[in-house]
């Protein structure tokens, strides 16, 4: 692939939390672009808030071609620059943005699998109270949200933590 000339999809960096400005500010210059989002859950207090988050913090596509649009591209809204090596904007093959893009969903939206946890896996805590902390998986909850784990560092002590705050080891 030809940078300087071609029309390819470039991934683009933006500002923390400017994902949807900075792709707003691209497609205005009658680019195609893509911002691929996911829903999650974020507690907040006692009740289950439900956000539309990119699957990607700090980047989206657009599809340009760099000789006509680097320039532009690179000083739209919220946008910190195309991905480069050097000089040179890296093109993305159209086939991983059309994966990317086959998975969303009608609602616009990407759905991600959770991985279920099973007894014995091991698990490192990555926020909360137990945060750094590592353990194997003892159950997963009947409300599917939390799971128990023995942490090693507390004696094998039973605790019981949120899923999202939980992350796979490689044993």
């Amino acid at each position: 692939m030809d940078w300087r000339c071609d029309i390819n999809w470039y991934a683009i960096q933006t500002k923390r939390f400017r994902e949807r400005v900075a792709a707003c500010g691209v497609s205005a210059l009658g680019l195609e672009t893509f911002l691929p989002l996911v829903r999650v859950e974020s507690p907040a207090q006692a009740v289950i808030k439900l956000d539309r988050k990119p699957l990607f913090p700090a980047y989206f596509f657009a599809r340009f071609s760099p000789t006509i649009f680097l320039e532009a591209v690179d000083s739209a809204r919220g946008v910190v620059h195309v991905v480069r090596a050097g000089f040179c904007p890296i093109p993305l093959e159209d086939r991983v943005v059309r994966e990317i893009q086959d998975r969303v969903e009608a609602d616009g939206l990407i759905r991600l699998e959770r991985r279920q946890f099973k007894p014995g896996d091991w698990v490192s805590v990555q926020e909360g109270p137990f945060g750094g902390m590592m353990g194997r998986v003892e159950a997963e909850l009947d409300d599917r949200k939390r799971v128990a784990v023995l942490l090693e560092a507390l004696w094998n002590a039973r605790v019981l933590i949120e899923k999202s705050s939980v992350k796979f080891e490689v044993a």
